[in-house]
């Protein structure tokens, strides 16, 4: 049972006992009924507190509205088990309404009859409680026993494409890359109970005989740990990566550069790629104050031009690393690295779009004015830290703005540009955005706007429980990351041939 689990069942408690206190104050008169009604719900308020700080930045309405939305089968057992332990409330109620109160005003039949049926509802309600509560304990215990996992639904909002799970994996994905051979690549990291720390790629390929897919470690060393970008190239993957490395001298406390783009080659053909390089390193990397911020997405243009987006170290913070908050353009041969653009807070997702022009994703600030999406420009300045979105008394001057800014609880992350043509021409030459916190895969288009573009349609193509990445194949197969539930789902065309399907 998860904290989460435990908020709902505290719920669930809480707010029973206090409609039962609450009736009886009002129905019945009891004074002494009001410190229960003003305990439990400061029960309610307590819980609705600590549920707040499950994850930082989301309320606990937010989060029990969004396991709501994913059919959350754990939770739903937490609420029958609190509702369960409440249930002796309700009985005693209804006996003291029943009985008491209603019998009271009959003759004395009568109100024997109504005692008699008052104390048979709380022997009836007295152990459907002990069964619910126990009942309810024993599902959470199989149910780590067993590895039992309930995926929540998701659903493609198209009769043009059928959307399938192709893995469940024992990790929780971060980046998923496609081939051009159909294959898709899945990273992770680990922290083992032991000690060890590191990170794999997965490549998982589709079974010609049967459709379903294979699942191979095909990387894994210490040197992957915070892989945040993954891209397969040419045979090759490429992975963004980085450590965290802290000095202290005379209270001051320094971050080394320790991120890099790394090749990955597989030169003896076995399927295992042994063979690592450098090609991008000085990357500023994992940083103080906050630390999940790093060099994130990478992607290729059709010559071999490598674009890497580099996080800010904080919030609405400056930083001395002229890398910080940046995209890089590295050359063909990696041999040159230079700014392209600047202003970004937490970039994750990157594409190159129309007219070979990038585009990114770029996480707001903690103040949640909803997550970004851009298009790139050499030499622009993209605002942070010094301007956000719809920030109120700001006027933005000399900053480049965002195409396209989410809804407040939005939080775009993998990105990608589809133009198979193999895909229905609805569907074709546009972008493919993850919104995290709205289970949602968006179907993007831009239009060409004078010397940048203008967002002109925002469809919801999938619904996904917390997307992180999608990638597509020449084919037109879509692959998509679930964080939470850790699975991988294929969605393709309903008319496309697909090696290995019927």
């Amino acid at each position: 049972m998860k904290a989460i689990d435990l908020c709902i069942l505290l719920t669930g408690y809480t707010l029973v006992v206090a409609f039962a206190s609450l009736w009886e104050l009002m129905w019945h008169r009891r004074r002494r009924a009001l410190v229960l009604v003003v305990v439990a719900l400061g029960g309610v308020v307590a819980t609705a507190v600590a549920g707040a700080y499950l994850k930082p930045g989301t309320s606990y309405g937010t989060l029990v509205r969004q396991l709501v939305a994913q059919r959350d089968s754990s939770a739903v057992v937490a609420l029958v088990i609190g509702v369960s332990a409440a249930t002796v409330w309700l009985g005693l109620l209804m006996d003291r309404s029943g009985a008491e109160r209603q019998g009271a005003k009959e003759p004395n039949r009568r109100r024997h009859r109504y005692a008699l049926a008052g104390q048979v509802l709380v022997a009836a309600m007295l152990p459907a409680s002990v069964v619910g509560v126990v009942g309810g304990t024993q599902a959470f215990i199989w149910k780590d026993l067993s590895g039992f996992q309930r995926d929540p639904p998701v659903r493609v909002h198209s009769d043009k494409f059928v959307i399938e799970k192709v893995a469940d994996l024992n990790f929780m994905p971060i980046r998923v890359a496609a081939s051009a051979d159909g294959k898709a690549y899945v990273c992770y990291d680990y922290f083992e109970r032991w000690g060890t720390i590191g990170g794999a790629i997965v490549e998982l390929q589709r079974d010609e005989a049967t459709g379903t897919f294979r699942q191979k470690i095909v990387a894994d060393s210490t040197l992957l740990m915070r892989s945040y970008g993954l891209v397969a190239r040419n045979g090759e993957l490429f992975v963004s990566r980085s450590g965290v490395a802290a000095r202290a001298s005379k209270g001051s406390v320094t971050y080394e550069a320790t991120g890099a783009v790394t090749r990955l080659q597989d030169l003896n053909d076995d399927g295992y790629y042994e063979f690592a390089d450098d090609i991008v390193t000085g990357l500023p990397g994992a940083r103080g104050p906050d630390t999940m911020q790093q060099n994130n997405g990478i992607c290729f243009t059709d010559d071999g031009t490598l674009f890497v987006t580099v996080s800010s170290a904080g919030n609405r913070t400056l930083d001395p690393h002229p890398w910080s908050g940046c995209v890089l353009r590295v050359n063909a041969d990696f041999s040159q690295t230079e700014v392209f653009a600047r202003g970004f807070r937490n970039p994750f997702g990157i594409a190159i779009g129309p007219d070979n022009e990038v585009f990114l994703t770029d996480n707001d600030v903690d103040e949640n004015p909803g997550d970004e999406l851009n298009h790139v420009a050499l030499g622009e300045h993209y605002g942070h830290p010094f301007v956000v979105p719809h920030e109120s008394g700001v006027v933005s001057e000399g900053f480049r703005g965002p195409i396209h800014v989410g809804e407040l609880e939005s939080n775009y992350l993998g990105l990608v540009y589809a133009t198979s043509a193999a895909l229905p021409a609805e569907f074709r030459d546009c972008f493919y955005m993850a919104d995290f916190m709205q289970n949602a895969i968006w179907q993007v288009r831009v239009a060409r706007d004078v010397d940048t573009y203008k967002v002109t349609d925002v469809i919801r193509f999938a619904t996904v429980t917390t997307p992180v990445d999608i990638a597509v194949t020449p084919e037109g197969e879509f692959f998509v990351i679930s964080r939470n539930t850790q699975n991988v789902y294929s969605i393709r065309p309903t008319t496309a041939v697909v090696r290995g399907t019927r």
